[in-house]
């Protein structure tokens, strides 16, 4: 069933080949992590918390019964004038009773009782959802590595071939006696050195990817194309600890009802029905059918200051609580200047990125010519080479900080889950 779900999510990916997405990988994700499948479940339990507290409306059916033997019983001295006045007590006796409570008023505890578990039922959720966003965000991560490593791989791979072209040309110079072999040799060790970092770069995007296989439950590799995830505008949202925090309060107030509602006085109905001896009238020795009805109040009129003690415990807890938003609030606001600066800053770089790249390659491909001419060394021109390849570098590097600064600002404002 699961991998059918995943498939149905993956669905319209593999349409268009080998490739995956950010948004398809959180919705794998939501298909298999634990964290995830505990929300429905957690759902569930407000439907259950209607159906059993619904019930304390309903009559309370109690049967018992017992049969006893007494060692000795009340016993009256004769009548002299009046034989059998007075009736023999049996020292065995049976009774079988129901017993039927029904509430009239409460004092509304059932229904406070029912908004406190509603509450708690809340509290579970949203820390549910704190888990499940702090996922989110580790996806996001792992999502944009994997976008840095390709970019790594791809600038790696031109490099390689770069020197390759060069290392066949510089060749032919040292075949025709025009170059030393140590300039040749070292142009060819640079080439492995770029191979050596390609295998790290490849290990890395095997980690990574195995990563986001554990999370998402998918069977990606290494031959997937991830796509650039494309940064929506953001909607007003509210970031889930946030909401826990709210939660937590509405907790904290609904318990405090409840403590009022513990207090208020409460009315029912009663009834008694049995069958046995003795019944309600102990003289009667006969086995014999007997009911009592009525009503009854209950109400604890003085509590020694607990309910007082109490609601400061709950007072000063709801004062905790907004002060843990207010510094969440605090710490959020800094964490979004923090990404706003940080896209700023990428765009302004990104600005001047393509003209570096260039003028970095005019000046690298000027020195090939210059290489094999022999006015430069291998030394020289490795130089130029590798400060062309890290503008390259730097160039893919600030265009994918800018999406990652733009996708950390969305989660540090709120994203939908």
């Amino acid at each position: 069933m699961k991998k059918l779900l995943l498939l149905i999510v993956l669905a319209p990916f593999m349409v268009l080949g080998q490739q995956i997405t950010l948004d398809s990988c959180v919705s794998a994700a939501r298909q298999n992590w634990p964290a995830f499948k505990k929300q429905l479940t957690i759902t569930q339990q407000r439907q259950l918390i209607d159906e059993t507290l619904n019930k304390n409306w309903l009559p309370k059916l109690n049967l018992s019964g017992q049969a006893i033997y007494q060692s000795e019983v009340v016993t009256f001295p004769d009548v002299p004038t009046m034989p059998g006045f007075f009736p023999v007590f049996p020292n065995d006796n049976y009774n079988v009773e129901l017993g039927v409570n029904q509430i009239i008023w409460d004092g509304g505890a059932i229904k406070s009782n029912k908004a406190s578990r509603y509450a708690a039922n809340d509290v579970e959720i949203q820390k549910l959802n704190v888990e499940t966003y702090g996922l989110i965000g580790k996806i996001n991560q792992l999502y944009t590595n994997y976008l840095y490593l390709n970019k790594s791989d791809a600038i790696l791979q031109l490099s390689i071939k770069e020197l390759e072209k060069n290392i066949k040309i510089l060749r032919s110079a040292y075949e025709n006696g025009t170059l030393l072999k140590s300039e040749l040799d070292n142009v060819m060790a640079e080439k492995l050195k770029l191979k050596k970092e390609l295998i790290k770069v490849n290990s890395s995007r095997i980690n990574v990817v195995q990563s986001l296989n554990l999370i998402t439950g998918l069977s990606l590799d290494t031959s997937y194309r991830f796509t650039e995830p494309a940064v929506t505008q953001i909607n007003n949202t509210t970031r889930p600890e946030l909401a826990l925090l709210d939660a937590q309060l509405t907790y904290a107030g609904s318990t405090l009802s409840t403590l009022k509602t513990n207090r208020m006085p409460k009315f029912m109905a009663f009834g008694k029905a049995g069958y046995g001896r003795p019944g309600y009238d102990f003289m009667n020795t006969d086995l014999h059918g007997y009911y009592m009805i009525g009503a009854k109040f209950t109400w604890e009129v003085f509590d020694w200051n607990l309910f007082k003690k109490q609601k400061q415990q709950v007072t000063l807890q709801q004062q905790l609580i907004q002060e843990n938003r207010a510094t969440f609030e605090r710490q959020q606001s800094l964490e979004e200047q923090q990404h706003l600066s940080e896209i700023n800053r990428y765009k302004k770089q990104i600005e001047l990125d393509h003209e570096i790249v260039k003028l970095k390659q005019d000046v690298y491909k000027a020195s090939e010519s210059q290489m094999k001419n022999g006015t430069i060394t291998s030394v020289e021109f490795l130089k130029l080479f590798n400060e062309w390849k890290r503008a390259s570098l730097t160039a893919e590097i600030d265009k994918l900080m800018l999406v990652t600064a733009q996708l950390n600002y969305q989660y540090a404002k709120g994203m939908k889950q």
